[in-house]
């Protein structure tokens, strides 16, 4: 997302300096081309020039070292742009809540640079409600007073979703003029070529036989994955097969969950490179989107635009009143039930398993039409960057 906007506002004709972190994700990886743990290391990247700041990274999940890794990056940025000759006449916040952004927003507010901060999640509540009850309580306000400082410093707040937007009005105190509502967007042109299952099957050793229900994204623990692989399991859909596509903290747990469940038809994928998700969602018939209970709330998945231009049906199970929730039934492009509700998920899964590949196909296109009219980054890139230029003061 960041890197499309910096690529059309460089076509617009803005200057554009990308501050970020040295690369540290995924582990196990070579990063040395872009890592110094002494300077910046600075190159021009197709007429931008990016900054990879030598902060403190905290590749594997740890509270602790996420805040440290969140407090270092905001230091560095503020650091940085406190040695530069010339403000920029506008700052795009697009960083790890909350203390990056309060750094960030502290730095930008003595140097009387208007900032235009991007909400991809809303905190502190999507990390208290991870929490015993008891810190909870003694750690939520604070952070929430905080987080509307930040949004209050701010020359425009872009949430992704009509639920986040009320949020920040209603419960932080933004003015409503000031918050823009933006959904993420995907390229929808790496999705026009897709090759036949056949192949996508093929590309990835997964036989293209059984009925196949496919997740692809981050398997953590907000993202259901467990509850999909029980549900599937007590579905037991004969000639049927599911299909897990993605890394993060909780894949061991739900790959020992798949042993004990002795379960042959459930098949991991581990593939990185984005520019294959097209390629690994045409293994699909149906793409599945589970989310914990109360996590859907607070942002809508990166997978659900990626899944609708895939032009496949999807199964969700969020909370009733998320706007993901929304979205499926808006674009009649699948079957929406209330979060970890897995009764109904396991009907659902009988349900669509006997559909035919017409009904199938007509639900698949009603997908790629929504999902074109809302999430293209044809449309979204313009948007955005237009924001920022009105808050930076350019006019074309």
């Amino acid at each position: 997302m960041s890197w499309d906007l910096a690529n059309y506002l460089t076509v617009r004709g803005c200057c554009v300096t990308v501050l970020c972190p040295q690369p540290s994700r995924p582990l196990n990886t070579d990063y040395s081309q872009y890592s110094n743990p002494d300077a910046p290391v600075v190159l021009d990247e197709e007429s931008i020039k990016v900054v990879r700041l030598p902060s403190f990274a905290a590749p594997e999940s740890s509270i602790l070292a996420r805040m440290r890794e969140s407090i270092s990056f905001g230091r560095k940025v503020s650091r940085y742009l406190a040695r530069e000759q010339n403000m920029p006449d506008v700052i795009y916040l697009n960083a790890w809540p909350l203390f990056a952004q309060a750094i960030i927003a502290r730095f930008a507010k003595k140097a009387a640079v208007p900032m235009v901060l991007q909400i991809m999640d809303i905190y502190p509540e999507s990390f208290t409600d991870k929490l015993p009850a008891f810190f909870r309580s003694v750690m939520y306000m604070p952070l929430k007073r905080l987080d509307a400082w930040i949004a209050g410093t701010a020359a425009k707040v872009l949430v992704i979703s009509e639920n986040m937007r009320r949020t920040y009005v209603e419960s932080r105190g933004v003015i409503a003029e000031y918050v823009v509502t933006i959904p993420t967007w995907q390229d929808e042109h790496a999705f026009e070529d897709i090759p036949s299952r056949s192949a996508c099957c093929l590309r990835y050793g997964i036989s293209e036989l059984p009925f196949t229900f496919l997740f692809l994204g981050n398997i953590g623990p907000v993202a259901g994955v467990d509850f999909l692989i029980r549900a599937f399991a007590e579905a037991d859909i004969p000639d049927t097969q599911l299909v897990i596509v993605g890394g993060g903290a909780s894949k061991s747990d739900c790959v020992k969950m798949v042993q004990q469940l002795n379960l042959s038809n459930v098949h991991f994928i581990s593939d990185p490179d984005v520019a294959n998700v097209s390629v690994l969602q045409g293994i699909a018939h149906v793409c599945m989107l589970p989310v914990k209970r109360g996590a859907g709330m607070s942002s809508i998945p990166s997978k659900l635009p990626s899944y609708l231009f895939s032009g496949r049906p999807v199964i969700a199970t969020v909370d009733r009143d998320s706007d993901t929730a929304r979205f499926v039934r808006e674009a009649e492009c699948g079957l929406v039930g209330d979060a970890e509700d897995q009764a109904w998920l396991v009907h659902a899964m009988k349900e669509v398993a006997q559909m035919s590949l017409e009904e199938l196909d007509a639900i698949g296109q009603r997908s790629k039409k929504f999902g074109l009219a809302h999430f293209s980054k044809s449309s979204g890139v313009v948007r955005l960057a237009n924001t920022i230029m009105q808050v930076a003061g350019v006019h074309e």
